[in-house]
């Protein structure tokens, strides 16, 4: 059996001459170790989890396997930076397949809107569909791309140092405000009146959790323009993503721990000292906590250092939690006609009223997501012959199951079941609809809830993309690389945008604040294997 490439952590681990110390395994603190790690530092990754890889990681029952968070990803065409970025974490070990022509689908009112593969595909699909709005297409993808030019410039700025921050990075915040200080629904409507349209435009929103009443349009661009190329699936799974960057990070001597439930970030006159987990005190001067704010603010720092970071939550709230059915059937996603391409489905035009009138057992009617990953892997027979996946996620509050919050996971009793259960036959119920040729062959089911990514992720609200994406999120000064805390660095979804990408990057910009000018030896060696670069080091 293949040695894993991380281990359980104990009390008596040697930690010793570690450089930085980075909490959670998802991929911006993997990312952040590597880029740390390729530069000559000693790397230390802690996850409370049994497992790492945050949301890339994956989960089996009855010899079906599901991935928890990774449904597609964009930007990966072969000039794209972002397929350089996983080559340099994979050490090229990680391969993509395309899931065609047709990425997407979104289903309103009975009717089916195609989301094809390239803009200018895209574009002309759009305009067929509406023909009468050809002018306000053009005007809305014009947005979406001034939008995002400046997004990159706003992203950046947050490795600033203050001096350059309060000069440059004030009017770049200044020029990018008139695209993220207005919600997706405000700027839609000032192109078109159109109800069915902006539905379609704004149909994948469950990407980043918000509705457009209340997202910020700068979100919404670069999550739209993300796929509007073309959308991809690992090989193999989510999990080859952390797997193949842990064992990249193990080559440059870097070690992943498990079971390591850090406790606290201990500080002495403003500057990192430490950490603990249980009893146990690990002494270290730089830590990148990757675990989301809330966790890092409200559960790793005291009160008195998180005034000193100028934390401050008053008007942004963590992101909506979802509720997911995983689906195990008994022929091949070929025998079945499965799809590659997702599909959106909303009751009606008012994306923001379906939403705000849901509740647990009508909320698969009101939105419904459904990715078909055993379609999407082409290595998926080898392991898995006869048989395929579903997977159907609706948003979902953390209220509705807040009162079994304090229940021990997998026993909170008949109450909370019968919920899921729900959730379950309406969910069943909408796919039948659509995929009538499933019926019958279903023969493993099991639904997640809030509660079930609190307790994996240990996220407060079960939320899965952090802050809540809103236009006052984007004025939050603490969102950044660096704290104010000397040797304390964050990273993570909250520090850029929602998804696998804005994590990445925000992993790579949390290792510039450390690098620095080093920053552009890794870039201009980007390219090259892990091989290439341990000789280059040799010579």
């Amino acid at each position: 059996m293949k040695q894993k490439p991380y281990t359980s952590f104990s009390p008596d681990t040697d930690f010793s001459n570690i450089d930085h110390i980075i909490i959670g395994s998802g991929i911006s603190g993997l990312t952040a170790a590597i880029w740390l790690a390729k530069a000559g530092k000693k790397i230390v990754v802690l996850e409370r989890h049994y497992v790492p890889g945050g949301f890339t990681h994956s989960f089996t029952r009855k010899g079906y396997q599901w991935d928890v968070g990774v449904h597609y990803v964009g930007n990966l065409g072969k000039d794209d930076f972002l397929i350089d970025l996983f080559n340099f974490l994979s050490n090229k070990n990680l391969e993509w397949e395309p899931i065609g022509d047709i990425y997407d689908i979104v289903k309103i009112n009975g009717k089916t809107y195609e989301f094809l593969a390239g803009k200018e595909n895209f574009t002309k699909q759009l305009k067929e569909y509406f023909p009468n709005d050809k002018i306000a297409i053009d005007k809305y993808l014009n947005l979406i791309e001034r939008s995002n030019k400046l997004g990159g410039a706003f992203f950046l700025e947050k490795t600033f140092k203050p001096i350059l921050s309060k000069s440059i990075g004030r009017f770049i915040k200044k020029l990018y405000a008139k695209y993220y200080n207005k919600t997706t629904l405000e700027v839609i409507k000032e192109l078109t009146n159109n109800e069915e349209l902006i539905a379609v435009l704004c149909g994948q929103y469950g990407n980043y959790g918000l509705s457009p009443e209340k997202s910020s349009f700068a979100t919404h661009a670069l999550v739209s323009a993300h796929f509007m190329e073309g959308a991809y699936y690992p090989k193999g799974g989510a999990p080859e993503i952390c797997n193949k960057s842990i064992e990249t990070l193990n080559t440059f001597g870097g070690k992943v721990y498990v079971n390591a439930d850090v406790k606290e970030i201990i500080t002495e006159k403003n500057k990192v000292i430490g950490l603990r987990i249980g009893e146990t005190f690990i002494p270290c001067k730089s830590i990148i906590s990757s675990v989301g704010v809330i966790n890092t603010f409200t559960k790793l720092l005291s009160k008195k250092d998180s005034e000193k970071c100028a934390y401050d939550l008053k008007n942004t709230k963590p992101s909506i939690g979802h509720l997911c059915l995983y689906i195990g059937l008994d022929k091949s996603d070929k025998e079945l006609n499965l799809p590659k391409h997702n599909i959106w489905i909303h009751e009606s035009n008012d994306l923001d009223k379906n939403l705000n009138t849901a509740d647990v057992k009508n909320v698969a009617n009101k939105l419904a997501y459904i990715s078909f990953p055993s379609a999407k892997d082409p290595l998926w027979n080898n392991k898995h012959p006869n048989k395929s996946t579903i997977q159907a996620l609706s948003l979902g509050s953390y209220e509705w199951f807040s009162k079994f919050e304090s229940l021990p996971h997998m026993k909170r009793g008949e109450e909370y079941e019968k919920l899921k259960k729900d959730f379950e036959i309406s969910m069943l119920n909408k796919l039948y609809d659509i995929l009538p040729q499933i019926k019958g062959h279903i023969v493993v089911t099991e639904v997640s809830t809030p509660l079930s990514t609190k307790h994996f992720s240990n996220y407060e609200n079960g939320e899965i993309y952090g802050l809540e994406h809103t236009p006052e999120r984007f004025s939050l000064d603490f969102l950044r690389s660096e704290t104010k805390i000397k040797g304390l660095r964050l990273a993570g979804q909250d520090i850029t945008t929602v998804g696998v990408a804005g994590a990445m990057i925000s992993g790579m910009l949390c290792a510039t604040t450390i690098l620095k000018f080093k920053t552009w030896k890794l870039f201009k060696n980007l390219k090259k294997t892990n091989e290439e670069l341990l000789k280059l080091k040799q010579d």
